[in-house]
C-alpha cells in the first residue's frame, strides 16, 4: 500500500467518524432517515480505532454544553423545578416557566428529544458493533458494554422526567415512529438487563481510548460504574437487597475508591469519582462552573447573578446546613450585590479559562453510601454495625459533623433524605427525583410553591411530552401526561 493510498484511507475513516457524530447529534430519533449505518455502511466499524471513536463521540457530546452540562443540564433545570435554585428576575422565559412549575407542551423545554437523539446514536452503535467482524474480541465486547451502560443511563433520565416512555432498541424508523409508551416495569427491566450485560464485559479497571491499556483517568465507565448505576436503579425499584449488594461492590473496593476531603471531591481524577466526563475545550473546565459561579465584583462590575449566570441558591436549601458542615464551607460561596447576599453552588470552582483541574463528576462514592443506607433502613437495619446509621455517619464524619442516632425506620429515612439534599444538591437531578420517588413531592412542593408565588398541582411532578412528538407518533395520541394538553 502506498503512502498516498494509506493517507487517503485514514482521511476517509476520519471523515466518517466526523460524519457519524455530526449527523446523529442533530437529528431526532424518529426523524433520521435513512439510518446512519446505511449512509456509511460498516466502514466506521472496520477497525478498533474508528469504532471506539463512535462511543468517544457520545462522551464528547455529553461533556459539551447541553443537557448534561451547563444551563440546560439535568443538574440545573430540575433544581429550578424543585427547591434548590432561583432564577434572576430577568432570566429567560423558559427558566421562569421551569421555576414556576408551569411547563407547556410546546417541545422547547427540557429533555425528551435530546435523550432520544442520544438513544438513536447508542442503538446505531450497538447495531454496527454487533455486525462488525473486524473488531478484536475484547474491544467489541467492551464497546457493546459501554453502549448498553449508556442506554440504561439515558432511559433512567427519560423515565424519571416523563414516566412511561416508548422503549426503542433499534434504529428502525418504521418501528420507532409508532412505538407506544411502555409500562414502567418493562423500562426498568430493560435498564437492569442492559446493565447486567455490561457489567459482565467491562474491565474492573479504567481504560484508555484503546480500551486495552489502563489509565488513571475515570472518563470511560468500568465495571464499578455499572454497579453504581445499577445500585441506583435497584433503589428506585425498591429492590433493597440488590441495591445494597451493588453499592457495596463499589464501597468495598477501597483500593480504587474513597471519600475525599470535600474540597477535592470534584477534581480531575478524584478518588471519590466513579465516572467523570472530560471537558472538551482547551483550557476549559466544567460548563457548570461557568454558569453557576457568581463572579466576584472585581471581575463582574454588576456583581451577583446576571443573565449569563442567572441562578442562585434558595434559602430553603441553605437553612439545612450548620455552619461547621464542610459541605457548606467548601461547596457554597456568596457575593454581595446592592446589599443583597447571593449564595451559589461552588462544587466546581474553575470558571475562568485555565489548565484542566476539574472534570464533570457523573457518579461518585458518596451517593453509594446513601443508597446503601436507604436500602438498609428499608430492610429495618437501623443501628449497629453494617447499618443505615453506620453509612450515614460515615458521610457526616467526612462533612466534619458528629454522629447522630435514629431509633425508627421513619426517622432514619427522613435523615437520609436530608443528607441526600445536602450532599447531592445541583447534581444530576437528584433532589427532584428524590422528592418524587419517596412520595414527598406534594408535601414539599406545596410549601415551596408559596415562596415561588405559584399553586402546586401533583401532575407537575412529570414533565409534558412535546406536542410535536405526539402528533408524529399515533401511539402517543391520547397519552400525554395528565394535566397537560395534547395540542
Amino acid at each position: 500500500m502506498t503512502f498516498i493510498t494509506l493517507f487517503g484511507k485514514i482521511f476517509r475513516l476520519l471523515f466518517i467518524c466526523w460524519l457519524v457524530i455530526s449527523i446523529s447529534s442533530c437529528k431526532k430519533l424518529i426523524e433520521v432517515d435513512p439510518p446512519i449505518n446505511e449512509i456509511i455502511g460498516s466502514e466506521i466499524y472496520s477497525s478498533n480505532t474508528t469504532a471506539i471513536s463512535v462511543l468517544t463521540g457520545i462522551y464528547t457530546s455529553m461533556s459539551s454544553n447541553g443537557i448534561f452540562n451547563g444551563e440546560q443540564s439535568v443538574s440545573i433545570r430540575p433544581g429550578l423545578s424543585a427547591d434548590e435554585l432561583i432564577p434572576v428576575i430577568n432570566a429567560s422565559s423558559i427558566l421562569t416557566l421551569i421555576y414556576h412549575n408551569s411547563l407547556t407542551n410546546n417541545g422547547d423545554q427540557l429533555y425528551w428529544s435530546e435523550l432520544y437523539a442520544y438513544l438513536y446514536r447508542i442503538n446505531s452503535a450497538i447495531e454496527g458493533i454487533s455486525a462488525s467482524v473486524a473488531l478484536t474480541t475484547d474491544v467489541k465486547k467492551r464497546l457493546l458494554a459501554e453502549a448498553k451502560f449508556l442506554r440504561a443511563f439515558m432511559y433512567f433520565y427519560l423515565v424519571n422526567f416523563y414516566g412511561s416512555v416508548p422503549l426503542l432498541l433499534s434504529t428502525d424508523k418504521n418501528i420507532n415512529v409508532i412505538a407506544p409508551r411502555e409500562p414502567m416495569v418493562n423500562l426498568y427491566a430493560q435498564m437492569i438487563n442492559d446493565l447486567k450485560e455490561a457489567q459482565g464485559d467491562l474491565s474492573d479497571q479504567y481504560l484508555n481510548a484503546d480500551l486495552i491499556t489502563n489509565t488513571s483517568e475515570r472518563i470511560r465507565p468500568n465495571k464499578f460504574a455499572v454497579s453504581a448505576l445499577l445500585a441506583r436503579v435497584y433503589l428506585y425499584n425498591q429492590n433493597w437487597a440488590l441495591a445494597e449488594q451493588e453499592a457495596s461492590k463499589v464501597i468495598d473496593n477501597t483500593a480504587m475508591y474513597m471519600l475525599e476531603n470535600p474540597k477535592n471531591v470534584f477534581l480531575k481524577g478524584s478518588r471519590e469519582a466513579i465516572w467523570q466526563l472530560q471537558p472538551v475545550n482547551l483550557n476549559q473546565n466544567t460548563i457548570d462552573a461557568e454558569v453557576l459561579v457568581l463572579a466576584p465584583t472585581e471581575l463582574n462590575p454588576r456583581g451577583g447573578p446576571t443573565e449569563s449566570r442567572p441562578f442562585y441558591l434558595s434559602q430553603s436549601l441553605l437553612k439545612n446546613y450548620s455552619f461547621e458542615d464542610q459541605r457548606r464551607v467548601n461547596w457554597i460561596d456568596s457575593v454581595v450585590s446592592d446589599g443583597i447576599v447571593y449564595y451559589y453552588p461552588f462544587k466546581y470552582k474553575a470558571y475562568l479559562p485555565q489548565e484542566r483541574t476539574e472534570y464533570l463528576t457523573v457518579l461518585r462514592l458518596a451517593e453509594q453510601y446513601l443508597i446503601r443506607a436507604e436500602a438498609r433502613a428499608q430492610m429495618n437495619r437501623i443501628g449497629g454495625s453494617n447499618s443505615a446509621m453506620d453509612d450515614i455517619n460515615i458521610i457526616r464524619t467526612r462533612a466534619g459533623l458528629s454522629d447522630i442516632v435514629a431509633s425508627s425506620k421513619e426517622e432514619v429515612l427522613d435523615i437520609i433524605l436530608k443528607e441526600r439534599r445536602k450532599e447531592l444538591f445541583t447534581e444530576w437531578g437528584h433532589r427532584w427525583f428524590d422528592l418524587k420517588r419517596t412520595g414527598n413531592v406534594d408535601m414539599v412542593m406545596q410549601k415551596v410553591a408559596i415562596d415561588k408565588g405559584i399553586v402546586w398541582n401533583s401532575y407537575k411532578a412529570l414533565y409534558p411530552i412535546p406536542v410535536q412528538d405526539i402528533q408524529r407518533n399515533p401511539s402517543l395520541r391520547g397519552h400525554q401526561n395528565p394535566g397537560y394538553p395534547e395540542r
